[in-house]
Parts: C-alpha cells; sequence; structure tokens
C-alpha cells in the first residue's frame, strides 16, 4: 500500500476520468493522519485511511488500514471499480460482482516474488501472486505500466488483451525551474523518488560519488531505517558533504525540481522481475525537465535512455560504481552534447512520454464499460 499523496498515476488517472465526465470516487490510504479523512480535490471526492507514521508501521496497523479500505470499497456503489494493484483487488472484485458492475486492473507491479528468503516473505509472495492471476483472468479491463510487464502477464496468465498506460507526466509546455535546496555551484546529480536503500543502487552511486566532481542530492520520502543506511554510506566513503537528503515534494513540483538539477539518475537493482522489467516516474519527469539521465541498464528503462540524437543519457552497470561514474562522466564531460541532449529529452517528453497521450488512451478503455459522461462514473 502506497501514501495516496504521493502516487501520482492514481491521482492522474482519477482527474482525467473526472475530466471525461466521470463520477470518481478515490480510496486509499495516507500517512500522518489521525482518522480517515472525506474531502473533495479536483473534482475527485477522496477517502483517506490512516496508514499510521512513516517511520514505523507495524504489521497489524497495515493490516486494519486494509480492512478499513476493503469496507469502504464494498460499501461504495459504482459503475466501475479500479483496483490499483492486488491490495484491494478482492474487495473491488466482490463489489463488482455484487453490483454486476465493471473491474478494471490497474498493475503497477508485477507479484509473487518473494522479497526476502523468510517463512513470512514466501507466504506473502504466494498469496499475491495467487491474488494477481485470480484479478487478471476475471477483470473485464487489465492494464499495466509498460510493453514488457504486459508480456510478462500474457506469459503468467494467458491475458491477451493487457493495455499500456505509461508513467509518464503531464505535459508541461514551458517549464520554470525551481530550486528546493540544491548546493550551489557545483553539478547535481538528482534522485527523486522513494527511497529504497536496498532496491536502489544507493551504496553504488554515493561510492561513484567520492571519484567525481558532482554532489549527490535525494529527493524523496523513506523509512528511517533506509535514511539512515544512506547517510551511513556517506559517511563509510568520506562523501558526507556531498550527499544531500532533502525532504520529498508534491509530485506536480517534480519536473520543476528536476530542471534545476544537472543530470537525473535512475539506479534501479534488478534484484526482482519486477524491477527488472519495470520503469519509473522520475525517469519521465526528467525528460520532461529536459533533464540528461543517467541510468539503470534494463530493458524498459534502455529502451527509454537510448533514443535521441544524441541519445538523451547513458546506461550503467547498478552494481559497479566505475561504471555509474563514468556514465555521469560522459552525461556532463561534453558541453555540446549536453546542450543537445537536453533538447533531446525535450523533445521526446512533448512529442512521446507525456500523460496528455496516455489519457486519451485511458478513456478510450472506460468508453466501452460505461460510456462517455456517465451519470455515476468509475470509482475506486
Amino acid at each position: 500500500m502506497s501514501d495516496l499523496t504521493f502516487d501520482a498515476r492514481v491521482w492522474k488517472e482519477a482527474t482525467s476520468l473526472t475530466a471525461g465526465g466521470y463520477t470518481v470516487k478515490l480510496i486509499g490510504c495516507r500517512y500522518d493522519l489521525g482518522r480517515t479523512v472525506r474531502r473533495s480535490h479536483r473534482g475527485v471526492d477522496v477517502v483517506e485511511v490512516s496508514l499510521g507514521t512513516r517511520a514505523r508501521v507495524s504489521l497489524p496497523r497495515r493490516a486494519v488500514t486494509l480492512l478499513r479500505i476493503w469496507v469502504e470499497i464494498v460499501r461504495t456503489r459504482a459503475r466501475v471499480y479500479h483496483a490499483h494493484n492486488i491490495h484491494v483487488a478482492p474487495p473491488a472484485w466482490a463489489a463488482s460482482r455484487l453490483r454486476r458492475a465493471k473491474l478494471v486492473y490497474d498493475a503497477h507491479e508485477l507479484y509473487g516474488e518473494p522479497h526476502s528468503r523468510g517463512v513470512i516473505a514466501r507466504v506473502a509472495a504466494r498469496v499475491s501472486g495467487r491474488t494477481e492471476r485470480f484479478v487478471v483472468r476475471r477483470s473485464d479491463v487489465v492494464i499495466t505500466t509498460n510493453a514488457s510487464r504486459a508480456e510478462a502477464l500474457h506469459k503468467r496468465y494467458g491475458r491477451e488483451d493487457v493495455a499500456v498506460l505509461a508513467n509518464v507526466p503531464v505535459r508541461v509546455e514551458k517549464v520554470v525551474p525551481l530550486d528546493p535546496g540544491y548546493p550551489q555551484g557545483v553539478p547535481v546529480a538528482l534522485y527523486q523518488g522513494g527511497i529504497y536503500a536496498r532496491s536502489r543502487a544507493f551504496r553504488e552511486v554515493i561510492a561513484a560519488v567520492a571519484d567525481l566532481d558532482v554532489h549527490l542530492v535525494i529527493i524523496g520520502f523513506g523509512r528511517e531505517a533506509d535514511v539512515q543506511l544512506v547517510q551511513r554510506w556517506a559517511d563509510e566513503y568520506a562523501v558526507s558533504a556531498k550527499v544531500h537528503l532533502l525532504p520529498p515534494r508534491p509530485f506536480e513540483e517534480l519536473v520543476r525540481t528536476a530542471a534545476a538539477a544537472s543530470i537525473g539518475l535512475v539506479p534501479v537493482k534488478a534484484d526482482s522481475l519486477n524491477n527488472y522489467l519495470g520503469d519509473t516516474n522520475k525517469l519521465f519527469e526528467y525528460l520532461m525537465a529536459g533533464l540528461p539521465v543517467a541510468a539503470s541498464d534494463l530493458p524498459e528503462i534502455r529502451r527509454v535512455v537510448t533514443q535521441g540524437d544524441p541519445p538523451v543519457g547513458e546506461i550503467f552497470d547498478p552494481s559497479s560504481p566505475a561504471s555509474i561514474a563514468e556514465a555521469i562522466r560522459r552525461v556532463l564531460s561534453d558541453e555540446a552534447a549536453y546542450e543537445l541532449r537536453r533538447k533531446e529529452a525535450r523533445r521526446l517528453a512533448l512529442e512521446q512520454f507525456n500523460w496528455n497521450l496516455e489519457e486519451r488512451r485511458l478513456l478510450g478503455l472506460y468508453e466501452p464499460l460505461v460510456g462517455r459522461r456517465a451519470t455515476e462514473g468509475a470509482r475506486t
């Protein structure tokens, strides 16, 4: 379960459906709430269930939060139930059958792989995998984030009509850079997003920074243990003065904060099939900002980063600090090529990688389900 505040994909889909004439109710969870909050935002009816504090969320607290969300979903009358990931898929399926409504499953991720060797992780992986199989086979529409994940779902479950809605930002015609507190007078290598210390190559990037004349800035959120681990690695490589952790920004600002940096980093580790086949919001935010990138050599990321003339970025081996350092050098060392990369990044974002294009696909998927401008429309 993710914090609704920072889930850009969910909000883009909800606001696009609202703009398309549907009535949308958005149910999710949020950290640092004392109680369930009901509000309206951008024409969307929002229900946010408290998930406790980000620093410490116990399994019992997660279970209680999930149960409250499930109850809210089942109680909601709708013509379409749109389940983002498997956590809310069972009640969405039950509610759709109860009311003879349609079911949309939106797979932000792939499930079924244990995150560790522990018994709990293996049991959770088996349950999540079976839930994924159940909902993929029974949904009226299945959506995922890229072609590789769509192909994986096809191979797993025989579903041939998995639609792709990319994790791309809303088109920004003119980008005004926003400095969130960057160090001045030095090149800034930027990472925006969740601070997942083990599944992102933070240690390797920090080791690379030790050999570069750049500062690493991390803008995002993470549990205290992950943040402390990043800080410990910075101390270990004697680069604490060159590693800066800044608080998360609203997702509407991330293109602007990226535009004020020197290079964008996408240091994803291939430690699971989900990560190996994944891409991230941050990659496309960097491009919309006109920011060249250095990124992990993974299929979907490589497909994007190697586009352009010159390419919008360089790829690296996320397990190798030397490879990461060399990729950053290649982007920053040639000033003329760097400016061309910036222009190519913007061109690709405006022509291919923007939500305005994906919005049309989303509305096209909904039209056969309930028709346009339904009086009681899509709800999730």
